[in-house]
């Protein structure tokens, strides 16, 4: 962990990693599941904006706002939630070269093999989910096309938590589709949250531990740790 890091930013997180898992564990509908969903990226903000990463800190609430809209109704509010995280993965795209401009980390073989990965993993899924789309179509090809440039961006930082909570997203959102496109069981459910979980925790982790100065609203003062 990086020395700047500071220690109350990273009990935000645990307290975020606590509320994912009280909303895991927890039997729902309930009264305030939608606010105790909407809590974990809320808090991850908070850390955010502490750690002076501004642009990262509003990212993580068009994710709220995208949680929030999926656990009111995932049915019919189904595109404005779809919305509300494109306009995330675009916010983290920028930040991810933002933060890495001139600083960019060398690409291991690991890295090379993701960034081949990514996109081919994204061509075939789409080719197999187009068929059943219908109306949602575009903005779902939209959506896939910005998580993967968001994904590929990630490979840039030097964190290797920020890639792998981009990868764990992608996973997460394929299981979404799956389960609203192709096929539905009870266990897609909850290997959605975890995988989102751990992907929003690690993403804002890596940032944290990688970042010395701001990133403030589009401009970079300073880029990752050396």
């Amino acid at each position: 962990m990086n020395e700047n890091t500071n220690t109350r930013e990273i009990w935000i997180l645990w307290l975020g990693a606590a509320v994912a898992l009280a909303y895991l564990v927890l039997q729902r509908p309930y009264a305030g599941d939608v606010v105790l969903k909407t809590s974990m990226c809320v808090l991850l903000a908070i850390a955010a904006f502490r750690g002076k990463l501004k642009l990262f800190a509003l990212a993580l609430l068009f994710s709220a706002a995208g949680d929030a809209f999926l656990a009111y109704d995932g049915q019919l509010l189904f595109v404005p939630g779809l919305a509300s995280f494109l306009v995330t993965h675009v916010l983290y795209a920028v930040v991810f070269v933002l933060a890495t401009k001139g600083a960019a980390t060398p690409m291991s073989t690991g890295r090379k093999v993701m960034l081949a990965v990514i996109p081919a993993f994204a061509a075939a899924y789409s080719a197999v989910l187009w068929p059943r789309l219908g109306a949602l179509a575009i903005p779902v090809m939209l959506y896939i096309t910005a998580i993967v440039v968001m994904a590929m961006l990630s490979l840039r930082v030097r964190a290797i938590a920020v890639p792998l909570g981009a990868v764990l997203f992608m996973i997460s959102d394929s299981l979404i589709s799956l389960e609203k496109f192709l096929w539905q069981a009870a266990w897609i459910g909850p290997l959605v949250w975890i995988t989102y979980a751990l992907a929003q925790l690690l993403i804002t982790r890596g940032m944290l531990a990688s970042t010395q100065k701001d990133i403030l609203w589009g401009t970079e003062s300073r880029s990752l740790s050396q």
